[in-house]
């Protein structure tokens, strides 16, 4: 998992050349401008979901995890709570959608910890990260404006 704003430079961090171009285009695009939904930035290898979203009290809301493709999280307007830890493969999956490259876990695991993510921060989640995306702050629903880019881990490799 990594953690940062698109306002502190980036560059010189050693990410790879996919993620730069996706830290890029998080900072130069007019969000408000788009409508929401999908928006392609190279078809299924990398593209991004618009999203309004209301944050959620955490014991609504269920880690999850992706095999085939890392989330860039990204919030444009509001806050929210996200939580992470390894997948240490301890945490069991309850539902899964392979079909969509998504895994559900039980809503209570072992070790979560918390970041704040405010106006320009990103997130980016690994396939060895369990996340929890939506959580309200303060427990406190709010509407969040965000987008969550996909990035095929076949680019990574």
């Amino acid at each position: 998992m990594i953690f940062g704003n698109v306002n502190v430079n980036y560059n010189g961090l050693g990410y790879s050349p996919v993620l730069v171009r996706v830290l890029d285009w998080l900072k130069s695009t007019d969000f408000k401008q788009l409508p929401l939904g999908r928006h392609d930035i190279d078809g299924d290898n990398i593209f991004a979901m618009l999203q309004e979203v209301t944050t959620k009290k955490i014991t609504d809301t269920r880690p999850e995890s992706h095999k085939d493709y890392l989330d860039v999280q990204f919030v444009i307007d509001g806050q929210e709570k996200m939580g992470f830890l390894p997948d240490y493969g301890i945490e069991k999956v309850t539902e899964a959608h392979p079909d969509r490259d998504l895994y559900f876990y039980a809503s209570e695991v072992t070790d979560e910890g918390f970041v704040l993510a405010t106006p320009g921060t990103y997130v980016i989640f690994y396939p060895e990260d369990i996340h929890r995306p939506c959580c309200a702050v303060n427990d406190e629903p709010a509407k969040v404006l965000k987008i969550v880019v996909k990035v095929a881990m076949k680019l990574l490799v």
